[in-house]
């Protein structure tokens, strides 16, 4: 489940941008082109989030305060990219990012400007759907200026750069008259003008919080950028964990990789070297001394990794084949639908399927315990199984059950009971899921996943995650299904996102190509996906995720930490598309058996992210989510995680997910879901 995917490591490429040079760029033009003259009104439009104001222009800078939504500002420069705005609110200066400040017209309505307090819930503002790929839509409660004019302001013709006593550099304009034709000029692709305040605008160009070096070092220096930051054994995230260095701290650079990704680095207490991820480092000194470390010079990954890939290429030894059943080939699960999870056993199916039906969704999906309903070996007994088909039938539901947890009878000996695992033999589970198939034949169950993030320990009896073992037991239960009803759609067990920690997980790209390399394509008819929203936006990539969370107010760090595809619901999905393409499985559809946002507040501290979304933006998310995954053409039916888990186990990790109440009344989300297009 995503509510328990919390033992992972992230890794890959992550990117920061340096402000560096002072020219105007090109890239300001789309930002700049609705004002000529500085100061001018602005408006938070950072939607229900609370809005950073950084004391530079950048995300490494120190916070100075904080903005509701709807806050009115005033504007008083740009940088140089176009890409922050220098404002001034409730007494306090400061930057703020120019995707989330929109200038213009404040209406009567819109609330005065003010600090807002950490931990207060701020007001409600007009949305503006907030995408990776595009400006926030207009507010509402703004309306665009016409340009304002005034021949008297001055404009720079040059910006000498002069650096002043405390470090800063301050940009030093000659002022000149507004020529009469400059309006004109900047609507017709000009470069635009940085309109200047009474004062020279000073700019940072350090983060004090990151420890910039005060003079040149003599030898080649990281200094770490986020707050804390690992140091690892050797050039990569499946290596183990050293230590972690606070932001800022100098560690002296004594080689890298021939791709510059990975520093090797002195750390004092360590007796071996240690290594940083390069993306997330400043560097000074003499770095063209650093040299660059041959192939046998790095430390060799653990031996758990030689077999698989970490980074969505072809696993580096061969696997054994995959047994051959006689099955027909998949049918591809061509069509998309609206699903959610819930919980139906135990007196709840009447109720999860109302709200389903009154959100417009057209499937639902129960996880079933095969150690339930199979106590002993023998004969089966599908209880409240019957009555979840038979009303999600009556009222037009079509359902999907996930089987999980062999009974222990058919675990392997000496098996760690303390979690569920797979069975010794699959043909055990294959003529359980086989019988559920021909119970249900020509029902509203029209589909059966066989299993569950197979690549995470726990859920994997703690025992090797090897998809090869997988692979033997979807292929008996493919066979199984399909000669008892061949119409029964079989989904591949969904992968949780997660990095490569052997032995508590393998990375999901890495394992669903093992899972292809023995046979995957013959024996699924669609390819089950976990991806995960943690704190991004739905519709942001995993290279984008941490400058995006920067933005507003967030306490989970994640994305910055450890960049990685998990982190983004987005390139999660992409990623296996992309893997699927490879393999030849472009026919088939992935079907996301679990995603969402955590919402509310956390019940439980390792999903510390659950405190930076708010409802607004669980709800946001979620739609732009169904939205993005029915319009992409290659999504099956998708399952929200969940519906009514606040209901059942209310402050438990699962509820944080929940999208109704303890008592069924909706949260916004449920209202989005319900509202949106279908």
């Amino acid at each position: 489940m995503i509510a328990r995917t919390h033992t992972r490591l992230f890794l890959s490429l992550g990117l920061f941008v340096l402000l560096v040079g002072f020219s105007v760029l090109p890239a300001a033009r789309p930002l700049l082109a609705q004002v000529e003259d500085l100061p001018a009104a602005g408006v938070v439009i950072a939607e229900d989030s609370l809005l950073r104001v950084r004391g530079g222009p950048g995300t490494t800078f120190a916070i100075v305060t904080r903005l509701e939504p709807g806050a009115q500002v005033q504007v008083l420069a740009v940088s140089d990219d176009g890409a922050w705005y220098q404002i001034s609110a409730g007494g306090t200066q400061g930057w703020a990012s120019a995707e989330f400040v929109r200038v213009g017209v404040i209406s009567p309505s819109a609330p005065a400007a003010s600090t807002a307090v950490a931990g207060v819930t701020p007001s409600a503002a007009p949305n503006a759907a907030r995408r990776a790929d595009g400006p926030a839509a207009p507010v509402g409660a703004v309306a665009l200026l016409a340009p304002v004019t005034n021949p008297t302001a001055a404009v720079p013709t040059a910006t000498p750069i002069v650096s002043a006593e405390d470090g800063t550099f301050v940009l030093l304009p000659t002022p000149t008259p507004r020529p009469a034709g400059a309006q004109a000029d900047a609507q017709n692709g000009a470069a635009p003008l940085l309109a200047v305040t009474s004062a020279p605008a000073v700019i940072p160009t350090a983060a004090p919080a990151v420890g910039a070096p005060a003079a040149t070092p003599d030898v080649p220096t990281a200094y770490p950028q986020p707050a804390r930051m690992n140091v690892r054994g050797g050039p990569g995230t499946h290596f183990a964990i050293l230590t972690s260095v606070a932001g800022g701290t100098p560690l002296a650079i004594t080689g890298k990789t021939g791709d510059s990704q990975w520093y090797r680095v002195s750390v004092d207490g360590q007796a071996e070297p240690g290594w940083l991820f390069a993306g997330l480092t400043r560097t000074a000194g003499p770095m063209e001394s650093v040299a660059v470390l041959a192939p046998e010079d790095l430390p060799q990954p653990p031996a758990a990794e030689a077999a698989v890939s970490t980074d969505a290429q072809a696993v580096a030894a061969p696997v054994a084949a995959a047994p051959v059943v006689a099955a027909p080939p998949p049918a591809g699960g061509g069509f998309f639908g609206y699903g959610v999870q819930a919980h139906m056993l135990a007196g709840e199916t009447g109720s999860a399927l109302g709200a389903i039906n009154d959100m417009g969704f057209n499937w639902v999906k129960q996880q079933v315990e095969w150690r339930l309903f199979q106590p002993q070996p023998g004969a089966v007994g599908f209880g409240d199984l019957h009555g979840i088909v038979s009303e999600a039938g009556n009222r037009g539901i079509s359902v999907l059950f996930s089987v999980v947890n062999a009974p222990e009878w058919a675990r392997e000996p000496g098996f760690d009971g303390g979690v569920g695992g797979p069975p010794a033999d699959p043909q055990t589970y294959a003529a359980f899921v086989g019988g559920m198939a021909g119970q249900f034949c020509n029902s509203a169950l029209k589909a059966i996943e066989v299993w569950n993030e197979q690549n995470l320990h726990y859920e994997w009896g703690n025992k090797p995650l090897d998809p090869a073992e997988y692979m033997r037991l979807l292929a008996a239960s493919y066979a199984a299904i399909k000669a008892a009803c061949p119409s029964m759609l079989v989904i591949s067990g969904a992968l949780t996102p997660a990095g490569s920690n052997p032995p508590f997980a393998v990375d999901d790209f890495a394992y669903l190509e093992g899972m292809y390399q023995n046979g995957l394509a013959n024996y699924a008819d669609g390819i089950g996906a976990h991806p995960s929203g943690y704190n991004v936006p739905a519709g942001v990539g995993w290279e984008q995720a941490c400058a995006t969370i920067q933005q507003t107010v967030n306490s989970f760090n994640g994305a910055c930490d450890t960049p990685h595809h998990s982190w983004s619901f987005r390139s999660t999905l992409e990623g296996y598309r992309n893997i699927m393409m490879v393999y030849g499985d472009g026919s088939k559809r992935i079907w996301p058996t679990e995603f969402g946002w955590a919402a509310g507040g956390a019940f439980d501290p390792r999903y510390a992210y659950a405190n930076d979304n708010s409802f607004d933006e669980q709800a946001a998310w979620t739609v732009e989510a169904y939205t993005m995954m029915r319009d992409w053409g290659w999504v099956g039916p998708a399952f929200l995680w969940n519906l009514n888990f606040r209901v059942v186990a209310d402050g438990t990790e699962k509820a944080q997910w929940g999208i109704v109440r303890n008592d069924y009344s909706p949260l916004p989300v449920y209202q989005a879901l319900k509202a949106m297009a279908k």
